[in-house]
């Protein structure tokens, strides 16, 4: 019978189901069919689910991504200008940076391409930017909000696996995520002098105003470091750095930039409870269907399967990678770290891969398939931004898919890339 709960999950996706009543659907018909157990088991399911002190944090990050998009936006795009504006291609590369500054606040993807977007993309249009670079750009410079800490991929990942150290996936973001920026800034020069891209339109600067610029740009800059410092102290465990957070960027918002009255604060609010409702609702829905697949063995005969073919760690790895590109052009992202990791994981580190190596490179696989069409959710975020179909960002996305598919190999190859700052504090062995 599990055959039909697999069969039901993939027509229910192809219908356009939301991801949760697909995975939701598909348990309830192996129950009907099997006849055990009872319809029962689904609801307990999938209370014990949602029943865990981990994802207290998943609301909290989100609430604070969503309120650091008033007054710390700006202030990050004029720094990333600032320093990066005057060159070919500069404004490109100020893009990228400004991805890479607010995906350290935000935690989420979308939300930084969503935020950075808006603001940067009318402005390369106008100055003679290709719509397709723009949105390929954004897209896959966004993507590393998910990687760059603080993640609440990263925090749903720890919680699915039930002993991940959430602060040593903090740690080990720090240097894939800012590693991708950085060639996404290299790239946004080449292509700015090949192409005769302008750089952003400022005038010169005194002295005294940059330093203006980067003393007002620190506030919201010190959110990693007071998140991650607090942590790493012990001062707080994970889940409450995410109160921290969203705490601090309510002052930062509210009585620092003057940016959020009562009005705002309920319209952002009712942003944040939908998005986390929804996550919440996958993850109660994958726990019986987990449970299920765990009844019926399919975790060992995937093992089995995969050994089959190879035993080589890297073969193994490299083959899950190829399964969660595909997954990840036709499924969101938290979907398939509440369904796979469970699976996944337990393969993997059986082979001496370490959980959190494994971790990276699992949202770096993710984080391609938001750029991948046809799902490509932060594509089409920021292909609508520009106001132009996702066909029609070949083949810029090709090139960005390039770089973010160098990392991830990085990942899986040199474990040291993304273990030697969680090594450094004892969150993870070389």
């Amino acid at each position: 019978m599990i055959i039909w709960m697999f069969i039901t999950l993939v027509v229910c996706l192809a219908a356009s189901m939301p991801v949760a009543f697909a995975i939701g659907a598909s348990s309830v018909v192996f129950c009907l069919l099997n006849g055990s157990p009872k319809l029962a088991i689904i609801a307990q399911r999938m209370v014990e689910g949602v029943d865990s002190f981990p994802l207290m944090a998943l609301p909290l990050f989100i609430l604070s991504g969503e309120i650091m998009a008033y007054g710390s936006t700006p202030r990050l795009m004029r720094l990333a200008n600032m320093l990066l504006g005057k060159v070919p291609g500069g404004l490109a590369a100020t893009a990228s940076l400004g991805c890479g500054l607010f995906g350290a606040i935000s935690g989420s993807a979308v939300a930084t391409v969503a935020a950075i977007g808006s603001v940067v993309s009318p402005e390369m249009v106008k100055t003679g930017y290709k719509k397709s670079f723009t949105a390929s750009l954004v897209a896959g410079s966004g993507v590393m909000g998910m990687i760059i800490p603080p993640s609440f991929c990263m925090v749903l990942y720890g919680a699915a696996s039930g002993y991940v150290s959430i602060e040593g996936m903090f740690l080990a973001g720090f240097v894939p995520g800012f590693a991708t920026i950085l060639l996404f800034i290299g790239y946004s020069f080449f292509m700015g002098k090949r192409h005769g891209y302008h750089s952003g339109r400022q005038a010169g600067l005194t002295a005294r105003q940059r330093l203006l610029i980067v003393l007002d740009a620190l506030p919201p800059l010190m959110m990693p470091a007071i998140i991650l410092g607090g942590v790493l102290s012990g001062v707080f465990p994970p889940t409450e750095s995410a109160a921290i957070a969203a705490v601090y960027a309510f002052i930062l918002a509210t009585f620092v930039y003057r940016e959020v009255n009562p009005a705002t604060l309920v319209r952002i609010c009712t942003r944040s409870a939908i998005s986390s409702a929804i996550v919440m609702l996958i993850i109660a829905m994958a726990a019986p269907f987990g449970w299920i697949m765990a009844m019926q063995g399919i975790p060992k005969l995937l093992a089995t399967s995969v050994m089959e073919l190879s035993s080589n760690l890297y073969v193994v790895v490299l083959l899950i990678t190829l399964v969660l590109l595909v997954l990840g052009t036709f499924m969101e992202g938290n979907s398939l770290i509440i369904l796979l990791t469970p699976i996944l994981l337990p393969l993997v580190t059986s082979l001496g891969m370490d959980a959190i190596q494994f971790g990276i490179v699992f949202m770096m696989a993710i984080a391609i398939g938001g750029v991948s069409p046809p799902l490509a959710v932060s594509l089409y975020v920021s292909a609508r931004i520009v106001g132009i179909r996702i066909e029609e960002t070949f083949p810029e996305v090709l090139h960005v898919l390039a770089i973010l598919a160098f990392i991830t190999i990085l990942c899986v190859f040199f474990p040291s890339f993304s273990l030697y700052l969680p090594s450094l504090f004892g969150r993870a062995t070389l």
